[in-house]
């Protein structure tokens, strides 16, 4: 899923602070299931539900969850306030690079680790990339080119990146999770864990699922990946893009499995839900939420909160 980007307002850039390590297996296993889960949130959209006092209330619902996947924080936007709020009421996030200049990027996340130290966990490269083909030095790739191993922009950016933030004393220790699915051989001496979005479709093994994520992990050299989407709609139709929808007892009951499959497998370092809050209307894309757009549970809500409290 993609995000549309806001223009950024440069300052001057802040002095940051030391981020954390990447977990070995023993770390995951004694931080307990919820210190392994994420959801996904748009606090940079001023105009959706996700602001900083409907979050809050939403993650702690959840049995107090305290991690999110979200795009890169700009300096100078509106969004830029409801990330430190979070940032400050203990959520470590996982941002994803929008493909900006790198010295802009390096400098608004030492910025906001100055204004929230230790709130970033990890740096995923850009999302989709197939999908949204990277411009990059005057070189765009072709659309589903990263599919086939054909992204030489997504690449020479993914390099360029790592060698600044690995620069960077700062920024250095974050963990960098690929780009997902695809070409993960190529983008593995770049990153530290692999990365894939899985939508099963209800009837679906998600025991094979999850053992095609660790191929894919392997492929990049790694031990250890972040589902960095997996959801299940309740909207739409049969020609749905991801999978046909689910009813929401459906979605609870399945999303919990899902949940409980993926953390018993020591390969999955993370597994982040798409989404938390559903949009307006009855659209695929609209429906994914944990929440309804008025900010009620859904069933699932329940149901993970008791996966995850073991």
């Amino acid at each position: 899923m993609t995000d549309a980007p806001f223009p950024l307002t440069r300052r001057a850039v802040i002095g940051g602070l030391a981020a954390a390590p990447l977990l070995s297996p023993a770390a995951l296993a004694q931080g307990g299931a919820i210190s392994r889960f994420m959801v996904q949130g748009r606090p940079q959209d001023t105009g959706s539900p996700y602001k900083l006092a409907n979050i809050l209330p939403a993650l702690n619902r959840l049995g107090g969850v305290r991690r999110m996947r979200c795009r890169e924080p700009y300096r100078g936007t509106p969004g830029w306030a409801t990330y430190v709020g979070l940032a400050r009421a203990g959520v470590k996030f996982c941002f994803t690079l929008s493909v900006r200049a790198i010295p802009t990027t390096i400098g608004d996340l030492k910025a906001f680790l100055a204004a929230a130290p230790g709130s970033i966990w990890a740096i995923e490269y850009p999302n989709e990339p197939d999908l949204n083909p990277v411009t990059y030095k005057g070189i765009t790739d072709k659309r589903l080119g990263f599919r086939t191993g054909n992204a030489p922009a997504l690449m020479a950016f993914i390099r360029d990146f790592h060698k600044a933030i690995k620069a960077d004393r700062a920024l250095s220790a974050l963990p960098l999770i690929a780009s997902n699915d695809f070409m993960q051989a190529q983008q593995g001496p770049y990153c530290d864990m692999g990365n894939s979005h899985i939508y099963p479709a209800p009837a679906s093994d998600t025991a094979a699922r999850l053992a095609g994520f660790r191929t894919r992990i392997a492929q990049g050299g790694h031990r250890q990946g972040v589902i960095t989407e997996w959801g299940r709609t309740t909207g739409g139709g049969a020609s749905n893009v991801t999978s046909p929808p689910v009813t929401l007892d459906q979605q609870a009951r399945l999303l919990a499995s899902d949940v409980r499959a993926a953390l018993a497998r020591p390969f999955v370092h993370t597994i982040n839900i798409y989404e938390l809050f559903s949009w307006q209307g009855r659209g695929e894309m609209t429906n994914f939420g944990l929440f309804n757009n008025d900010f009620t549970p859904r069933p699932a809500v329940a149901a993970i909160r008791a996966v995850l409290k073991g």
